[in-house]
Order: structure tokens, then C-alpha cells, then sequence
């Protein structure tokens, strides 16, 4: 008899390594996310739009991957520099909101890590 479920030992092994791979470039990601934060501080456009497209990349990826606390996280920090682009004040409640969505990112990103360790 076929097995008809979901267990391919195959899928499971590849699904796995795309998982630690994205974790190990996502993490260094997140580390250029936090020494940009000077700039971002100062309104760089060039900044914020990398930060934008790295947390709309990272969001989309987690969550093909099916990492969902990760993916959450990662369209937060999307919204953000959407309404920043919009012309979101940035003041010190907005920045802080900015770099508390980076941080969040790296701890889940660290979580993460330890699991697949």
C-alpha cells in the first residue's frame, strides 16, 4: 500500500535546509537591519527602503516556509516603513516602534536558530 501522507523523508530533509539557510542569511540581515539604525534614525530614504524590501523578502519567505511567528514579525516591520514612506512622522514613539520590530526579528531569528541547531 502507498503511504499518502506527508512524510516524504526527501521533502523533510530539503525543507529543512532551505529552513537553516534562510535562518543563517536572515540573520545576518537582521545585523545590517541593527547597524543601520543611525540612519534610519536620520530619515536615510535609501535606508529605509532597504529595510522595507529586507522585511517584505523575509516575510514572504518565512512564511512560504512556514515559520509564522517569524513572518508576522517581519510584515510588522514591513507595515511600518510602508506608513514611514507614507509620510509617518518620525518621532520618537515611531522609532522606537521601528527598532523594537528589528529587535523583535532577532530574537525569533535566534529562536529559530537554536531550534535547528
Amino acid at each position: 500500500m502507498e503511504d499518502s501522507g506527508d512524510t516524504n523523508p526527501g521533502l523533510a530533509a530539503t525543507s529543512g535546509l532551505l529552513r537553516r539557510q534562510f535562518i543563517e542569511r536572515s540573520l545576518d540581515e537582521v545585523d545590517q537591519m541593527r547597524r543601520s539604525v543611525p540612519q534610519l534614525i536620520r530619515g536615510d530614504a535609501g535606508t529605509w527602503q532597504e529595510l522595507r524590501f529586507g522585511a517584505q523578502r523575509m516575510a514572504a519567505t518565512a512564511a512560504s516556509l512556514e515559520l509564522g511567528v517569524l513572518a508576522a514579525c517581519a510584515q510588522e516591520l514591513a507595515k511600518l516603513t510602508d506608513e514611514k514612506f507614507a509620510g509617518a512622522k518620525l518621532d520618537t514613539h515611531f522609532l522606537f516602534s521601528a527598532t523594537s520590530a528589528i529587535e523583535m526579528l532577532a530574537i525569533e531569528l535566534s529562536e529559530l536558530a537554536r531550534e535547528v541547531s
